[in-house]
């Protein structure tokens, strides 16, 4: 079973988002970045901060151009950025380094095999390793109609230090949208040779599932965002998620990764994030990278 954390910290991290004043947001014009531009607008919203809308060519084209007057109706101050350059992750980089922005989103398209993402150029995972702050990469949803609204939220919580981050993006997000919701999942894994019925009555079992609906109660204190927590057994991770979410359908699910700084690690390694980001098509996802 999961062993929650002897403290908590629920204000972890509150230098960050106090001076989260600048956010980079690198554009293409493809209809794919609205989701993670929409994310980028709750957030920015929410805090007050400034975005640049980097875009590396001519023209961020019509998808985005539509998205860019949603700004006056948000009250986001921004500028559009256009610069040439053939290296486009290089030149994103080189921006961030004479900007420093306090956080970084981009969009990304799912390449869930090792052809994919051997053959498919990924701008976002030549980016991230080099960003030396906080990244939210955004994977619109593949299998319904893309939706401009997230109101439904889903936060998978680890017990680390990135929670508090987690659930900030997930308040950040849902804090301007009429209805909006946020459900908190943890899914506490049970040996396959125990049925799950019969391990729902375990103390053991009792005793994690109220620790952890205490956990999220106190984050919702401290960040005055209702938070609806959801215990769930289970023997796999993806197996589970898949059969919770089929019901529940998120608009959203919002996961934490450390910083992959090799090869090895980008291409052959498989982290559950990446795993939960291939696997689950019909909700859009956002992985938080830290370092």
């Amino acid at each position: 079973m999961t062993k929650l954390p002897s403290k908590l910290h629920p204000d972890y991290q509150d230098e960050f988002f106090l001076n989260l004043d600048r956010i980079l947001v690198p554009i293409g014009g493809r209809r794919f970045e609205c989701t993670g531009l929409e994310l980028a607008f709750y957030i920015a919203h929410e805090y007050g901060s400034h975005l640049d809308l980097l875009h590396i060519g001519t023209d961020p084209g019509k998808n985005i151009n539509g998205y860019l007057k949603k700004l006056a109706k948000f009250e986001v101050e921004h500028d559009l950025i256009v610069r040439k350059g053939k290296n486009i992750p290089k030149t994103i980089i080189d921006y961030w380094m004479d900007k420093k922005h306090n956080l970084v989103i981009m969009s990304g398209k799912r390449r869930p095999t090792i052809f994919d993402k051997i053959t498919i150029p990924s701008i976002s995972n030549a980016v991230i390793p080099h960003i030396e702050t906080e990244v939210l990469q955004v994977f619109p949803p593949t299998m319904k109609k893309d939706s401009d609204k997230l109101k439904n939220i889903a936060v998978l919580l680890p017990y680390s230090y990135r929670d508090p981050f987690l659930l900030r993006w997930a308040s950040a997000i849902a804090a301007p949208q009429k209805g909006a919701v946020v459900k908190v999942y943890h899914i506490a894994r049970v040996p396959e040779t125990v049925p799950l019925i019969g391990a729902a009555k375990e103390k053991v079992i009792k005793k994690e599932e109220k620790q952890f609906k205490e956990y999220v109660d106190e984050f919702s204190k401290v960040f005055g965002q209702i938070i609806q927590p959801r215990f769930i057994l289970g023997h796999r991770v993806l197996s589970s998620l898949e059969s919770i979410f089929e019901k529940d359908e998120p608009d959203l699910v919002i996961i934490g990764k450390t910083k992959e700084t090799n090869f090895w690690q980008r291409i052959v390694v498989k982290s559950l994030s990446s795993k939960i980001r291939d696997k689950l098509l019909s909700p859009g996802i956002c992985i938080h990278h830290m370092r």
